[in-house]
């Protein structure tokens, strides 16, 4: 399902344990930029009620993992930090075609999805390497998630667009994320 064209590097849960509140920090702060991102398109396409309808649940459940990230942080002592910049998602929003709004919307549902799919990918890969435990389960529960809301974010793309359109702007989206995973130094972040 996921179709991602790069593996991350088994490195990479290493490094995200070994500087886990760093990564907690950084999953945190991805949690509500996700939530955030969902109510925009709510916002900017209150017409497509299936959007709407769909990305309100999204938004939602988002906050929630913001709230049980930012729970764990100060179980361990720690705050939010402020937002830094993310390599990731400044390549991937760089692809993103901004002169039509039609075209836009369809970039950002596939894109969305991608790091949905990413997402996933690498919560996986943190279940795998953590003690058994709450954090392992809770891992595991955003694995979930994360796979569920990468299929949603594509079958609304499927919904508002012609099937071929779709298939042929997610092949170059997913080309474009390869390459910039592959590019990207490995760090305890969510991208």
């Amino acid at each position: 399902m996921l179709r991602l064209r790069a593996e991350t590097p088994s490195e990479w849960a290493a490094i995200a344990c070994a500087h886990l509140d760093e990564f907690l920090q950084d999953h945190a702060a991805n949690e509500r930029k996700v939530s955030q991102s969902a109510s925009t398109l709510v916002a900017q396409y209150p017409t497509h009620v299936e959007l709407v309808d769909a990305l309100i649940d999204v938004a939602v459940e988002e906050m929630q993992h913001f709230q049980q990230v930012w729970q764990v942080l100060q179980a361990r002592g720690k705050t939010l930090t402020w937002d830094t910049p993310d390599p990731y998602m400044s390549a991937l929003m760089k692809m993103m075609r901004k002169g039509d709004t039609r075209l836009f919307l369809l970039d950002r549902l596939l894109a969305f999805g991608i790091i949905e799919a990413r997402g996933c990918e690498r919560f996986a890969m943190m279940a795998d390497a953590l003690e058994p435990g709450p954090m392992k389960d809770f891992y595991m529960e955003l694995t979930r998630s994360e796979a569920r809301h990468h299929a949603l974010y594509h079958r609304l793309a499927r919904l508002y667009f012609d099937e071929n359109e779709v298939e042929t702007r997610l092949n170059q989206l997913l080309d474009a994320e390869a390459e910039i995973v592959k590019s990207l130094p490995l760090r305890p972040a969510l991208h």
